[in-house]
């Protein structure tokens, strides 16, 4: 998207103040003059490669730049195998991201000691010295009074997550924490255990059958997936998508089925019967690459109790379609079998990791697993974190951890986390008092019951929060570290979802930092030094030149940049089956009897369980919960061009459902569980079963700071529950995933 601006709105946005960035003092609104001489040279700019950071698609892109903060022209990548040189609107509305008025700009530490919500903070402005001070001193004293288990560290998985591993270890704490139970966590772990590599990579563009379990990604903003899928149906795909909701995805579909919420499972278990019962599969594929062949007895035995008649009266779908969908899937080669993140049919319900299991096994049977047109292991190029390449701290002594995650044998070796059980974890001491907390990025709005963890996080005697905005979880912090955006840091990335083969993107730094924020690899480093200075005595200039050197493509960052052609170095083609066959060849078989998963006493074949929630009386309707295309989370719901698009959410329902409550559109209405009421616009659409609604995530901000999220919307997250651990172990399953979306609601006028 080009940023170019007419004379005069240009100079109205740079009197306004709206384009900020030009310095760091440019709070100030810009004079007329200096817009005059801004417009003059926007046309006479330098050009720097990056790579977008709103979401993990990491697109490559192409940025024009003035100066040193200002950028005029963004653009995708034309050679990215991501993007296909396209951004998105969160990739093109990014620049302003850094150029946000409300950003975080130099460290503060909270002078209020009372928390909680629209609870004024109090801050004052502080050094970066006396910030990481402060910090390494409260957490040494913790460590010294009740051990070091007893501070948390959380942030994304990746590279954040790395440097908080790195932290954790430093002062001794087992507990470093991520989101992927409350996001994508079923799909991981069994892909782990099944496949031996969690994938999402597809060669959608190849695919002549597309079955969608919920799957609604290019309806995400996701171009990373959008034109492979649009290109595919260009060349004669057919695409079916079973949702309870007519999404974007579903417009494009040749069959959309409304299948009841939950019941995905009993639809696949029932297409496995049909493909195993009538031969369908790819026999010579998965003779060569399951373990079919030793568990063929089990396996039958198994599925032979899943027909068709079966799913029919669980599903609502005819039995006679679930057939001939099974069959098309199965004879129309290449068929490929999606699911993904937290969409409205997606890996959320108590049930999902089954039906992940089920979609792996779908998979395997017709041949589409590192296949063309298929589910594809990704090519990269080798990427080392901070820890594999600097020693790290000892493991910590004690094991067990605040989230219980330690006693989930399959998930624990991950180093992923268990966001649902923290809250509990925190208040009653189990297994122990956790003290204080370092929390990169992460905002409260994102858990389920957030009321619950802001009262844990109140119980905390101190919290460091590393952000960009001033986000609610920010609110509740002592000490919050201003870090950089994606536009003020370098780097590289090696991208996985349209992994087909190698290829590593350059991060230029496209503007200097703005204020005084700092990288989060400096500022891990900086603190490291003061609590265990031996396992940080490096730079965050001397670690990037060691991940190059890692790649074998070039022994320096600058190095790299001079090879590279169009900010990116690519290598070879993708051929099918390559990676499967190298893994198989080591005796490895892809799992449709898990063993893995029988070892540890869980169901090594997926069977029938139905969702924690139906209708009742009470609480007539499903809880669909979907994303904006134009919003991730609720990190863009400040930036003023997303803003104004998609300002708040509403509550979808049907019409029908909606004139039986006499509700109209726009009318303020309550959606309430078990478990708490949110207060929300309703929106009438004929595409929802009658017996669900559906709210977006991302919005009901309550951080002041947000001059323009602040409170717009709902928190859909007041209507999901947390778990205990003892929760989560009875239902065995191994993977900790949060059911965020196997919950039931009322609607009622406000």
């Amino acid at each position: 998207m080009s940023l170019r601006l007419s004379r005069r709105n240009f100079l109205k946005l740079a009197a306004s103040g709206l384009l900020l960035g030009l310095a760091p003092k440019a709070l100030e609104p810009i004079s007329a003059e200096a817009g005059n001489y801004y417009y003059e040279k926007m046309f006479s700019s330098s050009l720097r490669y990056g790579v977008c950071g709103i979401c993990g698609s990491s697109c490559a892109l192409k940025a024009y730049v003035e100066g040193d903060y200002f950028i005029r022209d963004l653009e995708g990548n034309p050679d990215d195998l991501q993007s296909q040189g396209k951004l998105c609107a969160k990739g093109n509305a990014g620049i302003q991201y850094a150029y946000d008025p409300d950003r975080l700009k130099y460290p503060m530490k909270r002078t209020n000691p009372e928390k909680g919500i629209d609870v004024d903070p109090g801050w004052v402005r502080i050094t970066w010295d006396e910030a990481l001070d402060l910090i390494a001193n409260k957490f040494n004293e913790i460590k010294e009074t009740y051990g070091g288990q007893a501070i948390i560290f959380m942030a994304h998985p990746g590279e954040s997550m790395a440097w908080m591993m790195r932290l954790a270890r430093a002062v001794g704490s087992p507990n470093y924490i991520n989101h992927l139970d409350t996001c994508v966590i079923t799909n991981v772990l069994v892909r782990k255990y099944t496949m031996f590599i969690p994938t999402f990579c597809c060669d959608l563009e190849n695919s002549r059958y597309i079955l969608c379990f919920g799957w609604d990604q290019p309806a995400k903003g996701k171009i990373v997936y959008s034109h492979r899928f649009i290109r595919a149906k260009d060349e004669g795909a057919k695409v079916v998508v079973l949702n309870p909701m007519y999404t974007p995805t579903a417009s494009k579909a040749d069959e959309w089925i409304s299948i009841k919420p939950g019941t995905d499972l009993a639809f696949a278990l029932a297409m496995i019967n049909v493909i195993i019962n009538d031969n369908l599969y790819d026999e010579e594929y998965v003779t060569s690459y399951t373990n079919f062949p030793a568990y063929e007895n089990e396996i039958r035995s198994w599925v032979a109790q899943y027909t068709p008649e079966w799913a029919e009266s669980i599903t609502e779908v005819p039995a006679e379609t679930i057939r001939r969908i099974a069959t098309e899937f199965a004879t129309t080669k290449p068929s490929v079998a999606l699911t993904h993140k937290r969409d409205p049919a997606g890996p959320s319900y108590t049930n999902s990791w089954r039906l992940s299991h089920a979609i792996v096994i779908l998979n395997a049977l017709v041949g589409s697993i590192d296949n063309t047109g298929g589910i594809v292991y990704p090519r990269t190029f080798p990427m080392r974190n901070v820890n594999q390449l600097y020693q790290p701290p000892p493991t910590p002594t004690v094991t067990e951890k605040i989230d219980g995650k330690d006693k989930l044998p399959l998930l624990n070796p991950l180093n992923h986390g268990i966001f649902s059980t923290l809250a509990n974890g925190i208040l009653n001491d189990q297994p122990y008092p956790v003290k204080a907390a370092l929390i990169r990025g992460y905002n409260v709005l994102s858990f389920p019951n957030p009321n619950k963890i802001i009262e844990a996080f109140k119980k905390l005697e101190f919290i460091a929060v590393i952000d960009i905005i001033p986000s609610e979880m920010a609110m509740l912090a002592d000490v919050v570290l201003p870090e950089a955006t994606y536009w003020e840091v370098k780097g590289i990335s090696s991208r996985t979802y349209n992994g087909l083969h190698p290829q590593l993107a350059i991060r230029e730094q496209v503007i200097k930092p703005m204020y005084e924020v700092r990288s989060l690899g400096w500022i891990c480093i900086e603190l490291g030094k003061r609590l265990a200075p031996e396992y940080f005595d490096f730079t965050p200039d001397e670690l990037l030149n060691e991940q190059v050197r890692g790649t074998g493509l070039a022994n320096s960052f600058e190095e790299l940049v001079q090879k590279a052609t169009n900010g990116l170095v690519s290598s070879g083609e993708f051929v099918p089956l390559e990676k499967l066959q190298a893994l198989t060849s080591g005796g490895l078989k892809i799992q449709i009897y898990c063993e893995n998963f029988a070892a540890h006493g869980y169901d090594p074949l997926p069977s029938w369980e139905p969702k924690r929630e139906t209708p009742t009386l009470e609480y007539p309707y499903y809880l669909l919960v979907t994303r904006p295309a134009v919003h991730r989370h609720g990190k863009t719901t400040n930036i003023p061009w997303l803003h104004e698009i998609c300002p708040e959410n509403h509550v979808l329902i049907h019409p029908d459902e909606a004139a039986r409550l006499g509700i109209e559109d726009d009318e303020w209405v309550y959606v309430e569980s078990r478990y708490g009421r949110i207060k929300l616009k309703a929106l009438r659409y004929a595409g929802i079963r009658r017996d669900c609604v559906c709210v977006a995530h991302g919005f009901g901000h309550w951080s002041r700071q947000l001059s323009l999220a602040y409170g717009w919307g709902a928190n859909d997250g007041d209507l999901i529950p947390d778990q205990t651990i003892d929760e989560l172990l009875a239902r065995k399953d191994p993977t900790g995933a949060a059911p965020m979306s196997d919950v039931c609601v009322k609607v009622y006028r406000a």
